[in-house]
Formats: structure tokens, C-alpha cells, sequence
């Protein structure tokens, strides 16, 4: 873990910044049980209508109205207990809506997973915990969760992620962010939660220990590395042709030391096969006429049509989140 200078204490707002399926649950749920921190969950809506790390500018070009239709169906958004105020413009409206989740504590952490340098536009003043957990376990995650149908595609979360870190970080200063691993958080948590205590300008409190009550199990190393007991080596060699420099830059192990080369053909097998594997577990969850009204809804891009069958589907995927 990055050593960090003297800050200012203590926060008010932090944005715990990593890949999905990177842990960052366990986080948010250890975060939240400290006295003086609000961690109330995933805050990607609040940028994913600007693009890929679109920015500040695109939140000034966007309207009110068009940030309200936009918010219409995101679930993340929906799904959220405070809601957006009067029309305005649009970064105005996002502070006004952070400050609603911010109100009676010294720090607000909200987790996100993707679009770090909107984030940092937004909210300058903003301190970041970037997450970081092995590509491999997080793809290995992914299709266990479903979210993709093989491990080649389900690093594009990870890539995302750790894309946009490498663009803001070097637009941070020191004492704005601190960098943890998901494998020493769940090899000596309290040791990692009192570093970002420190970095928060809090002290650790031992009930940041205790997920009792929630349908997590106490931090174990054996959650770490968990893809060198049960990967395949084909998907190993698959993750490592895909991601292995940004493995090595980022100071993990490779079993493939030279990068492999993938074929046209695997690529297209890889491609066809995580297609098939999308439709086959979006009709089993949401049923053919739901999941068949959103895919043609999209591709023919019909608004009010897609807007609907989502609305269906989020109680639906709401269920099936961990």
C-alpha cells in the first residue's frame, strides 16, 4: 500500500474507486459500520450520462432535461433513496444531491467502478480509495456472477476501471488518494482499514470488523489468489493475452511471462460464445418477453420502448445482486 503525506482532516467526501467484482462491497459494508463514515453503496449513475470519463465538460453541456431521461431508467439511479431536485444545471444539481447523502457526517464514501476522471471534474475537492484486486479473480468472479460468458470478457469491467485510474491518477495529488489491494485487505483487514482510516483523518474502530448481519463471511486470505486453485490454465493463458501487461505494471505475477497470441479464431469462438451466453441468462432471469422486448427496443433504438422493459426487469435484477 502507497505510503500518503499530511492531509487535511477530516474528509467530507471519498470515492471508493475500483473494478467491479473487486470487493468493493466488503469495503462498503466495513466502511459504513465506522461511526463518522456513510457508505450507501454504488454511485455510478452519477456519472455514466457523460460517456466514457466525458467530464466536467459534458456535464455542463448536458440539460436538465436531458439528465432526467436519462436517469428515467438507470437502476442505479432509481434504486437510490434520495432523488435529484429542481431542474438547474447539471453539475449544481449533482452536488445538491451528493450533499443530501453527506448531511450529519464528517465522510460520505461512495463507491463507483467506472468513469474516475468525471468523478474528479465534479468534485475536485474529492479524495479517492482506489481498489485494486488480481484480473484474474475478478474475471473469474464475473462469470460466476453471470455477467459474462467467459473469463476473455469478463476483464472488460477490470480494463475499464483500471483505464480510468491510470488516466486521473496522475492528475491527483499525493494527498488525495491512497491505493489498496483487495488481497491484503482480506489478508490483515485491520491493518489495511486503519491505513485508510489514517488517510480519512479517522481513527480505526473495531466494529469495522463486524459483518454480522450481512450475507458476507469474515475477511480470510483464502479469498485472495483464489483463481490459482481453480482456474484452467486455457483461461489463464486467455486473461494473460488480454491484460498481461497491465498484471505486470500493476505488480502481480504472471504465469505467461511472454504475452500469448490468440488467433482470429478464438477470438470469434470467445466473442460468439459470451453472446450466447448474455441471452441465455437474460431469458432465464427476466423471461423471453422482457429480455426480448429490451434487445429489439435497443437495436432499434426506440426510447420509450426500452425505457419500459428495463423498468420491468430492474425489480427482477434487483433480486438476484449481491
Amino acid at each position: 500500500m502507497q505510503a500518503q503525506a499530511p492531509r487535511r482532516l477530516p474528509c467530507s467526501l471519498v470515492f471508493v474507486a475500483g473494478p467491479l467484482r473487486s470487493g468493493s462491497t466488503l469495503l462498503t459494508l466495513m466502511l459504513d459500520r465506522h461511526s463518522s463514515l456513510k457508505n450507501p453503496g454504488e454511485f455510478d449513475f452519477l456519472f455514466d450520462a457523460f460517456g466514457v470519463d466525458g467530464g466536467l465538460a459534458e456535464a455542463q453541456e448536458m440539460s436538465s432535461e436531458e439528465l432526467d431521461d436519462f436517469y428515467s431508467d438507470h437502476r442505479g439511479f432509481l434504486f437510490s433513496p434520495e432523488k435529484l431536485g429542481p431542474p438547474g444545471p447539471v453539475p449544481q444539481r449533482l452536488h445538491e444531491l451528493v450533499s443530501r447523502y453527506a448531511k450529519g457526517v464528517p465522510c460520505l464514501a461512495l463507491s463507483i467502478h467506472r468513469n474516475f476522471v468525471s468523478a474528479h471534474e465534479i468534485f475536485p475537492q474529492a479524495r479517492f480509495i482506489h481498489l485494486l484486486r488480481d484480473a484474474r479473480d475478478c474475471a473469474k468472479s464475473a462469470v460466476a456472477a453471470s455477467f459474462s460468458g467467459n473469463v476473455y470478457y469478463g476483464l472488460e469491467p477490470w480494463m475499464n476501471s483500471e483505464e480510468s485510474w491510470d488516466r486521473l491518477r496522475p492528475r491527483l495529488k499525493p494527498e488525495q488518494y491512497i491505493e489498496v489491494r483487495y488481497e491484503e485487505l482480506v489478508a490483515e483487514p485491520e491493518k489495511v482499514l486503519t491505513q485508510i482510516c489514517k488517510f480519512l483523518g479517522l481513527q480505526f474502530e473495531p466494529q469495522m470488523m463486524d459483518l454480522s448481519g450481512t450475507t458476507y463471511e469474515p475477511p480470510s486470505p483464502r479469498f485472495a489468489n483464489q483463481w490459482r486453485r481453480t482456474m484452467a490454465p486455457q483461461d489463464v493463458k486467455l486473461i494473460e493475452a488480454r491484460v498481461g501487461p497491465m498484471l505486470a505494471a500493476r505488480g502481480y505475477d504472471l504465469v505467461h511471462p511472454t504475452q500469448p497470441r490468440l488467433s482470429a479464431w478464438t477470438l470469434l469462438s470467445l466473442k460468439v460464445q459470451n453472446t450466447v451466453a448474455r441471452h441465455r441468462v437474460g431469458l432465464r432471469t427476466y423471461g423471453v418477453g422482457n429480455w426480448m422486448q429490451d434487445v429489439v427496443a435497443r437495436h432499434l433504438g426506440l426510447r420509450g420502448m426500452v425505457r419500459a422493459a428495463r423498468l420491468k426487469m430492474f425489480p427482477i435484477k434487483a433480486k438476484t445482486l449481491k
